[in-house]
């Protein structure tokens, strides 16, 4: 599943000086972007049951199978994931907030083709060599929407870097986008 966490360093001058992003890759074992989290596998039967709720509320026709547990600055988060109607998988990244939860983020995979033209023009604009080896489209539920290009070099080190979409306005974001 998903995000970056809060340890990963932000060096994209230094990524693209080195040219780590230029050079075609092998498939790694694991699921991209995973090097960059610190989550624990949760069987979706042992997330907390008002996760769920808060889940099942959000998308009432995903039937959800599995869930990841982080700590992210001090603050709980789930992610839990399922399969949409269209066959797209989707995660729900929900936040604990006091007592309570709440979605933060609704995320899918996605291709270069699917990116709006404006995400990639802010990208290629601010890193002309990089070749994405996976795109989360993450939708922030008001409007913004955060595309997260992931990478991995030679040596197996993966590196994120995200836009942020407003409206038409694609900003590329230098420091991990925060809720």
């Amino acid at each position: 599943m998903r995000t970056a966490s809060s340890h990963q360093l932000w060096s994209y001058a230094l990524l693209l000086a080195a040219g780590a992003c230029g050079q075609e890759q092998a498939a790694p074992a694991q699921e991209i972007g995973a090097s960059l989290n610190d989550k624990v596998d949760v069987a979706i039967k042992d997330a907390p049951k008002d996760v769920l709720a808060v889940a099942k509320a959000a998308r009432p026709n995903i039937a959800f199978t599995e869930a990841e547990r982080e700590v992210k600055n001090d603050t709980i988060y789930y992610d839990i994931g399922g399969v949409d109607g269209n066959g797209d998988e989707i995660e729900l990244d929900i936040m604990q907030d006091g007592d309570g939860w709440r979605v933060v983020e609704i995320q899918r995979d996605i291709s270069l083709d699917q990116t709006p033209e404006a995400v990639r023009d802010a990208l290629f604009a601010n890193a002309p060599d990089v070749k994405p080896a996976r795109i989360i489209e993450s939708d922030q539920g008001d409007g913004v929407i955060i595309y997260e290009f992931y990478t991995v070099a030679d040596d197996g080190t993966e590196q994120k870097f995200e836009i942020k979409l407003e409206g038409e306005n694609a900003e590329f974001l230098t420091e991990e986008w925060v809720h």
